[in-house]
């Protein structure tokens, strides 16, 4: 839904482009950010049937390890009932986070040879240093999609749960054995929020959203297109 909301949006400022260029004339720079800015939502757009085609793909690819595999054969491995329950609720919330990221990726995959064909139009930089710090950030925000929400598959989960093991208990072990157990359980409930955390340690960052910020003001007060200024803030995500 708010896919489809962001897309009447370029829409309508695609069809105010015309006439506010008929009455201000603006720079080379914001025409260019524009123009390619146009064929991106256009992209989109009409996109949307193949974003929902590969999103169901990818939840019917990732049931298959939902409760069989063979990271859940290690699980049912294990003799102890707590450590055996424990792997259970883990590894069934590691893999809700992982179809969330699949649906994710389903756009990513989609849409990325149109957030392609975007930067190879400034191939040649935009003289302008703020919008083309804009550019950059838009570059590093593709980079940080595909490394984000490229994961959500069983092969991911599978080799997840290689670290499935039973710990002795009891006697000279004590409840160490729970202990590390436990951490196990606690990294598949975070492998997710881990992953991407380290996605945006490589590749994004404050500066980046503070460049998109700055190049959707700079856009307006070269006399842009104020819907597209808006937009290009969010261009590169779903």
């Amino acid at each position: 839904m708010a896919r489809r909301v962001i897309f009447l949006c370029v829409l309508f400022a695609l069809a105010a482009v015309a006439p506010a260029s008929a009455q201000v004339p603006r720079p080379a720079d914001v025409l260019r950010i524009e123009s390619a800015m146009g064929e991106l939502g256009k992209q989109k757009n009409g996109a949307e049937g193949q974003v929902n085609a590969r999103e169901r793909a990818a939840t019917a690819a990732l049931a298959a390890c939902r409760t069989k595999g063979s990271g859940w054969k290690r699980i049912r491995g294990v003799r102890d009932r707590a450590q055996r329950n424990a792997y259970a609720r883990g590894a069934k919330a590691l893999w809700k986070n992982l179809s969330t990221v699949a649906v994710e990726g389903a756009w990513v995959d989609v849409y990325g040879p149109f957030f392609e064909r975007f930067l190879h139009r400034f191939d040649t930089p935009v003289p302008d240093p703020i919008l083309e710090a804009g550019v950059e950030a838009q570059r590093q925000r593709l980079a940080y999609n595909r490394a984000a929400y490229s994961f959500g598959n069983c092969r991911t989960f599978n080799t997840a749960l290689k670290k499935v093991r039973e710990f002795k208990v009891g006697g000279e072990h004590g409840v160490s054995g729970d202990y590390y157990a436990g951490k196990i359980y606690n990294d598949f409930v975070r492998y997710v929020s881990t992953r991407q955390r380290a996605a945006a340690r490589s590749h994004w960052g404050s500066r980046y959203d503070n460049a998109l910020d700055a190049a959707s003001a700079q856009l307006k007060l070269l006399g842009g297109n104020e819907g597209l200024a808006n937009y290009f803030r969010f261009a590169f995500r779903g």
